[in-house]
Order: C-alpha cells, then structure tokens, then sequence
C-alpha cells in the first residue's frame, strides 16, 4: 500500500474580462459562454489605443496537489497513520505491522512492530489502531482486535514487539458472547 502526503488548497479560476476585442465579444461568445467570437473589424491607429487583457477571479476550487508519496511498504490495508511530536517521523499500520517513517525519506521505513505469525493459520489477533504520544516522541501506543491497547518505547528496542505496558478489561466469561470479540475490536 502507498502512502501519499497532499497538499491540499483553495484556487482562484480567473478568466479574461477586458481585451482590445472586449466591446465585440457578445455574452455567448465570452469565455466559458458557449458563443464563438465575431472576427475583429477594429484597426487600430497607435499603440495608446491597445489595452492589456484584464484578468478577473471567476471562481475558487479546491485543489490537491501530491508533496510526497511513501510506496510500498504494507502488504494489507492502512489503518492508522500518526505524526510524532518532534515533526520529523511518522507511523504507519496495517493489520500486522506498524512502520516508521522520516517524513524527508519517502523510499525507506522501519518496521517497530510485527505481530506476524509464521504460519498465518496461528494468527489470533490484528492491529486496529496505532498512535503516538502527543508530547513524547519514543512513546506510542496500538490496539489489538483481542481489545488490548499497547504501550510501546522506541528507546528499549528497536523492534518493539514486547510492549512496555498492556491496558485490558478483565471481562465477565459469563457474559461473554458471540459478537464479543467483533464488538471489542471495534471499540479500541
């Protein structure tokens, strides 16, 4: 999966108001009326009589241009991208990995976190959320679809699969039903 960093923002559309041919164009045969110009009949004596075209804001659009694209380094859907404190990198996640990035090095990531079994049958959990600290910039936290929310600090290792701290509700087998771990997944 690509990760594209866009930058976003309003454009004026402006449009020729005033031209040496203003007085002969008709409205249908002014720009963007659907008429066509009627040829010039004007001759002009010198040079004072030409006027610049004037231009005038016709409209304002939103535009999206693409800064930087992050290519290929999930194998599964993104679910979470969060920029760190110190501006500088951010984090990426898919259901089994969460990456590092340095926002000026678009062809080159991390992995921090791998939850990916070797034989995929043996999977029992996914990744649903990832984050970091907002002033802390070693510290960040992901879920789990198991309901779990993981503390992680970049200083221990540099493969944090072994979090620092698990945040879970202890819940009640009693109550437990078969839309229970659906509905703790979605609820990190």
């Amino acid at each position: 999966m690509t990760i594209k960093l866009w930058k976003v923002f309003d454009k004026s559309l402006k449009v020729v108001a005033e031209n040496n041919l203003s007085h002969d164009l008709t409205p249908g045969s002014a720009v963007g009326g659907g008429g066509i110009p009627r040829p010039p009949h004007i001759s002009f004596k010198d040079a004072s009589a030409l006027k610049l075209p004037r231009m005038t804001h016709h409209d304002t659009v939103v535009a999206a241009v693409p800064r930087r694209i992050y290519a290929n380094a999930h194998a599964y859907h993104i679910n979470s991208i969060s920029v760190n404190s110190d501006g500088e990198t951010f984090i990426s996640s898919d259901d089994l990995r969460i990456n590092l990035w340095n926002l000026n090095i678009q062809d080159q990531s991390f992995n921090i976190v791998d939850i990916k079994p070797a034989n995929m049958e043996e999977l029992t959990e996914v990744i649903t959320a990832a984050e970091f600290h907002p002033i802390s910039c070693n510290w960040f936290m992901y879920a789990s679809s198991k309901g779990t929310i993981k503390l992680a600090d970049m200083r221990q290792r540099a493969l944090c699969d072994e979090h620092a701290k698990q945040f879970e509700q202890e819940e009640d087998v009693s109550s437990r039903s078969f839309f229970s771990e659906i509905i703790s997944s979605i609820s990190d």
